[in-house]
Order: C-alpha cells, then sequence, then structure tokens
C-alpha cells in the first residue's frame, strides 16, 4: 500500500514481494515489477535506470550461484534517513532491492561475485552480499534525491524553505 509523502516529494511504497524460479529469463519480469515501482514512485529515468541494472546484477548473483531454488525478492522505497546500511541518507528516500535463496556455498570472493559487487558500486548508493544459515542475501539501495530549487536556483532538500 502507497504511503503519500508531500506533494511532489516521493512516495513511499512497498515492499513488493516476488518468488522466481532461478532462470535467467526472470530478470525481465523483476526488472519490469521494480521498474514499474520506481515509476509509481516518481524516480527519473537514469534512476529507474540503476534498479533495472542492480535488480539484474542481485538476481543473476543468486542464480549462478544458488542451490537452483527459487530466489526471494522484495522491493521498496523507504526513506533514505531510516537505515544507513541501506544508503540511507537524510532528504532522500531510497529504493532497496533485497533477494536471497538457498546455497550451500557462497563465495563472496569468486570472480563473479566480485564484478556483481563492482556493478552495485556503480549504481547504488549502499550494497551489501552476506551469507547466513545456508541462505545468500543481497541488498541493494539507489538513492533518490528528493531536491527541489531555492529560489537563488540552488538545489534545497524538499520541505526546506532554503
Amino acid at each position: 500500500m502507497a504511503e503519500s509523502a508531500t506533494a511532489g516529494a516521493a512516495t513511499a511504497i512497498g515492499p513488493v514481494r516476488l518468488s522466481v524460479p532461478p532462470e535467467p529469463s526472470m530478470s525481465r519480469v523483476a526488472r519490469l515489477a521494480a521498474s514499474g515501482l520506481a515509476s509509481l514512485a516518481g524516480c527519473t529515468v537514469d534512476e529507474i535506470e540503476d534498479i533495472k541494472i542492480a535488480v539484474s546484477e542481485v538476481l543473476i548473483a543468486l542464480i549462478e550461484h544458488g542451490d537452483g531454488a527459487r530466489v526471494d525478492l522484495e522491493f521498496e522505497l523507504v526513506d533514505g534517513g531510516r537505515d544507513a546500511d541501506e544508503g540511507g541518507l537524510p532528504g532522500t528516500t531510497a529504493f532497496v532491492v533485497r533477494a536471497s535463496a538457498p546455497v550451500e556455498r557462497f563465495d563472496l570472493d569468486h570472480p563473479d561475485l566480485v564484478l556483481c559487487r563492482t556493478v552495485l558500486q556503480g549504481v547504488c548508493a549502499a550494497h551489501r552480499l552476506r551469507l547466513v544459515d545456508g541462505t545468500a542475501s543481497i541488498t541493494a539501495s539507489v538513492a533518490h534525491l528528493d531536491l527541489d530549487w531555492s529560489d537563488d536556483g540552488d538545489a534545497v532538500p524538499r520541505g526546506t524553505d532554503g
């Protein structure tokens, strides 16, 4: 269910959950769901492209390194000041992608996962890969700046009198 923020500001939406079979073609479905949610939240075209890249990287990493079980995904637009571990910055919202899948081994130094982290670093405000009790999880957060323009032409956080 969507919660409206102030007029013109980003809207907190989600979480939206998907459970997909471990097939790379499911990346299209996940990207479409994430980009639709991001569009509803007022993300820019560039932000949506970053979100789609993050979703693909997260999903493919878990498919390639998982045990062949379904991959659980969750998308949510959250108050960025809420959780610094998910790219939280005051005056921003963050589109957060969380995904998990059962694994026997999840070697964070594997070249595929090193590349995944490198790509996520390029498009995300924050990301985390971890293995806990036989489940690999990846969290990626793409920042969405809530800015307006002041009378002087400067960018200021929405809702301020800057």
